[in-house]
């Protein structure tokens, strides 16, 4: 899906409006930015922050301070043309919840949001999905190690993680994805009432649902021992990994 089928119609300020005009056209649309333009073309991005603290705490009077002297010139942006999944990322990697969006001769053509993305259902929404190796740290303990992080603007949890598999496999050149991963993990992010993004990290990989329930298992066989989690986890993993390895 491209950033043209989800971005909407853009709202912006002249370079020579006040901050005052600024500041109430930011509270009435309920936003914390707005592009700046000159003859369709973008020149910069104003924030509720940029009034606050170019404005405000520097005693300036809004009504006569104008939006070129406050705004940020290199404003974040994406091309229309661009997959939604680039304008996740650009947003998440930034910390912004909204981009201007352009086209080839970089005129303002729309604006993009976080929630732009998440639209249509609580179910729907970017997803980052990572994949690690497991390491021994030097007591012996497991950690995850990131080989690759993918990012899938909209779509169920399933679909994001399908997606994000085929990307691996075709990145790292191999047929099944476990032949150059132990696992991932799914970070599942949305947008808080207040606007904020939120994030909560689901660890749902593969092999670790394989594992758990294999794990559980040999503990209750065991009477419920206490202080023998990581060996019960090591043998239902090698169990699994085994398991695994025959069936490539």
């Amino acid at each position: 899906m491209l950033v043209s089928e989800r971005m909407k119609r853009a709202v912006f300020l002249g370079p020579d409006e006040t901050l005052a005009t600024a500041a109430r056209k930011l509270r009435k649309d309920n936003i914390g930015c707005l592009p700046v333009c000159e003859d369709g073309r973008l020149l910069g991005m104003i924030t509720d922050r940029d009034i606050a603290m170019r404005g405000v705490a520097d005693s300036r009077d809004p009504n006569h301070m104008r939006v070129r002297e406050a705004m940020s010139i290199n404003a974040i942006c994406c091309a229309k043309d661009d997959a939604v999944e680039h304008a996740a990322a650009l947003m998440h990697q930034c910390h912004v919840q909204r981009l201007a969006v352009v086209d080839a001769d970089h005129n303002l053509v729309g604006v993009i949001s976080m929630r732009d993305l998440e639209e249509g259902s609580s179910e729907r929404r970017p997803f980052e999905v990572i994949f690690y190796k497991e390491i021994l740290d030097h007591v012996g303990l497991t950690h995850h190690s990131e080989l690759m992080r993918l990012s899938v603007a909209h779509g169920t949890k399933a679909e994001a993680v399908e997606a994000a598999i085929s990307q691996f496999e075709a990145a790292k050149q191999v047929t099944k994805w476990t032949a150059a991963a132990d696992g991932y993990d799914v970070v599942s992010i949305h947008v808080g009432e207040s606007g904020e993004s939120l994030e909560s990290l689901e660890l749902t990989s593969e092999r670790d649902a394989q594992i758990r329930p294999r794990a559980r298992a040999l503990w209750e066989e065991a009477g419920f021992p206490s202080g023998q989690d990581v060996q019960f986890w090591e043998k239902a993993a090698q169990g699994v990994d085994g398991e695994n390895k025959a069936e490539r």
